[in-house]
């Protein structure tokens, strides 16, 4: 049985239904279900609620699995570095409880989604390879480079068959824009509102934006590829755009200008990220498939 923690967030609702009705069953575990999610789902599929920080619960819900799917985090570049220390107590300490709750489970693989966006910092080169140095200027990648380390620890350690994935800018129908984090649900929130479209940095910062469903496809592969093992990998579209092009290009879709106004400048934000993806279609026969004005028309007619 696969085990996905943090079902009922945006990553987690698309993979479930994704994984929903495959050659082995699923588990959602999130500390929230939401009802209407919950009973769109097959009945074959197992809801749990649960909360990472309740080791008990955490240990019960890990009973019969071999793949577990860690999604869960409550931090977000977009909060900035505020909440280091609350980082640090949320997002390192339960992870690695549940880490060791995992090897007391005998869990087959652990598949942990980290952050491409942030663990790198300002890049030397672009694409970003997995080889390059990881220099976080934020508090939300140096947690995930923290739970990443641990992971490798307990590899090297305890044989723990473990799979990092750094995610690109994720994107898609059913997005929500929390805790300062999602550019595009963003943009139809402030506008939606009557408010103006805040520009950080000028708007010409350059991200790697991904198509949920791509991302999704890539997490089910990397449940069984034997190459990935022990790996880090990259999981992004390989290809970089400015923010003030995406936002033009959601304009275009939706054929409206939206009000702008400058939002500043934000020191823990990288100049640019765009992910080198050769690793992922080398060890798990994966590339993006939805371009991204493609993706983002799927987006908006949600």
């Amino acid at each position: 049985m696969i085990g996905i923690f943090g079902a009922n967030g945006f990553i987690g609702r698309h993979l479930v239904r994704r994984l929903a009705g495959g050659p082995e069953r699923v588990r959602a575990v999130s500390r929230h279900i939401d009802p209407a999610f919950a009973a769109s789902l097959p009945t074959d599929v197992e809801i749990v609620q649960a909360d990472l920080g309740d080791e008990l619960a955490m240990a019960s819900a890990l009973t019969d699995l071999r793949v577990v799917v860690q999604l869960i985090s409550t931090s977000s570049p977009g909060l900035q570095n505020r909440y280091a220390v609350s980082d640090i107590r949320d997002n390192v300490l339960p992870q690695v409880a549940f880490l060791e709750a995992c090897l007391a489970a005998k869990i087959e693989r652990y598949v942990f989604l980290s952050s491409g966006g942030t663990v790198y910092g300002q890049p030397q080169t672009l694409p970003i390879p997995e080889t390059h140095e990881a220099r976080p200027l934020s508090s939300h990648g140096m947690t995930k480079l923290v739970v990443e380390q641990y992971i490798g620890m307990y590899g090297r350690l305890h044989d723990l068959d473990s799979v990092i994935l750094r995610v690109a800018n994720p994107f898609g129908p059913g997005q929500t824009f929390r805790k300062g984090q999602g550019l595009i649900p963003a943009l139809l929130q402030r506008h939606a509102q009557g408010l103006p479209v805040r520009i950080i940095n000028g708007g010409q910062a350059i991200r790697d934006f991904l198509y949920i469903d791509d991302l999704a496809d890539a997490v089910a592969l990397s449940l069984t590829a034997p190459g990935a093992a022990g790996r880090t990998i990259n999981i992004g579209s390989g290809e970089g755009r400015r923010i003030v092009d995406v936002i033009e290009a959601v304009e275009s879709v939706l054929g409206e200008r939206f009000a702008r106004e400058d939002g500043g400048t934000r020191n823990s934000d990288v100049d640019a990220n765009v992910l080198d993806i050769t690793l992922a279609g080398q060890l798990l026969g994966w590339r993006p498939k939805t371009p991204f004005m493609d993706g983002l028309r799927l987006t908006l007619r949600d």
